[in-house]
């Protein structure tokens, strides 16, 4: 149980948001009714690219805590819009 207090709170922030941003995704442009798991991978890998992206060249827009959420936004689309592109 102590390792849950080792992470930092803007890793369980990047974890809800892009969560938040794939099930989103999948009501709005999902096809088929368990595709839903199928776009969180993505979404969370995608996230967690567009911030690592963002961070390491200093484009820290709109950052919560050392998390750029709009780098991270941006990675979550381009992960989802792939998986997309994947499904169909």
């Amino acid at each position: 149980m102590d390792v849950l207090f080792v992470i930092p709170p803007s890793v369980y922030l990047g974890l809800l948001l892009a969560t938040f941003i794939s099930f989103t995704f999948h009501a709005v442009m999902g096809r088929r009714q368990n595709s839903g798991f199928f776009y969180w991978p993505f979404g969370v890998a995608g996230f967690a690219g567009g911030a690592l992206a963002a961070g390491a060249i200093g484009a820290t827009y709109m950052a919560i805590g050392g998390l750029p959420i709009l780098g991270g936004f941006v990675g979550c689309l381009v992960g989802l819009l792939v998986a997309h592109l994947v499904l169909t």
